[in-house]
């Protein structure tokens, strides 16, 4: 018991809302080489790493409609994506559609097949 009552009063809980355009962190394991590339070409665009791996993200989710799979290995150098409700919402779809439980190796194969149309290694569809 304490002199001043203001100290001897609990603390309310205060519970708060999430914001409504709170964003996810999704790690991407890349190689040291795609690495390299993605840091020179996001400095060749002035954007951060993080901006410009989101950007290609939501380029590939736009143009395409399937994704052929891709090895995953886990690699220690990653790459950010900052994904907002809606980025979420399509990369849950195509996990589901994969039955793939991971959000981040769903995520990667999305990725890795924009990230090779950006490096400008040849990709020939139906074959």
């Amino acid at each position: 018991m304490r002199l001043n009552p203001m100290l001897n009063q609990k603390k309310k809980d205060v519970s708060r809302r999430t914001r409504s355009d709170k964003k996810r962190d999704i790690k991407i394991p890349v190689a040291k080489d795609e690495k390299h590339f993605i840091i020179m070409a996001s400095i060749g665009r002035n954007e951060s790493e993080t901006d410009y791996c989101t950007q290609l993200l939501k380029s590939a989710l736009s143009r395409n409609n399937e994704f052929e799979e891709v090895p995953y290995y886990n690699y220690q150098t990653t790459v950010h994506i900052k994904a907002d409700l809606h980025l979420q919402e399509q990369i849950s779809y195509y996990a589901a559609l994969w039955g793939c439980r991971s959000v981040r190796k769903a995520t990667h194969r999305i990725f890795m097949q924009s990230l090779r149309l950006e490096r400008g290694e040849i990709i020939i569809e139906g074959i």
